[in-house]
């Protein structure tokens, strides 16, 4: 909970300017999740909450694998941000999924408790997976306009970057613990 609470902080603090993060391990992150997946994109949708002051992206998945948790065949994750009615509202740390990407997912159930699932570390949770020119499959989570916190400084935040198959064990690792 104190990895929690740190996190609020900093982005809270860090929404003057821009997204602030503390890196955290993909121990970690695996961890802090109740499920670890990767799965492909299905659909999008934005809409604004009831009060029409916050937009929501919803983003249906199907899974592909199952790292940890309890296997499904589908989810619907739930983001701040997105476009609807000719607004957007975007957010720094968020990377939104468009419909055939494939991902690696650290996700847990959303605070609303509506059947959603929100990702874990903004970003930090949601590695996008790439073929390299030499065949690779390569995952990273990085984006840009955030910064990390480290050693009492801030500095850009790139992300992890690493083979597919690297990430996959490390989870399994993690989730055995």
């Amino acid at each position: 909970m104190k990895f929690q609470a740190a996190l609020a902080l900093l982005l809270l603090l860090g929404t003057v300017f821009a997204t602030t993060i503390v890196p955290v391990s993909v121990e970690r992150l695996t961890k802090e999740s109740s499920h670890v997946i990767e799965a492909r994109v299905v659909s999008s949708e934005s809409t604004w909450n009831p009060q029409h002051t916050l937009i929501f992206t919803y983003t249906r998945i199907q899974v592909m694998k199952t790292l940890k948790g309890a296997p499904q065949a589908s989810l619907v994750v739930k983001q701040i941000g997105g476009s609807a009615e000719g607004y957007t509202q975007k957010v720094a740390g968020v990377r939104y999924a468009k419909p055939g990407e494939q991902s690696v997912l650290f996700l847990r159930p959303s605070a609303q408790q509506d059947g959603t699932y929100e990702i874990t570390g903004l970003m930090q949770g949601h590695f996008a997976v790439q073929k390299s020119a030499k065949g690779e499959t390569l995952v990273s989570n990085g984006v840009p306009g955030v910064s990390a916190y480290q050693q009492g400084s801030t500095g850009e935040y790139t992300g992890t970057h690493m083979q597919l198959q690297e990430l996959e064990t490390r989870v399994q690792k993690a989730a055995q613990q």
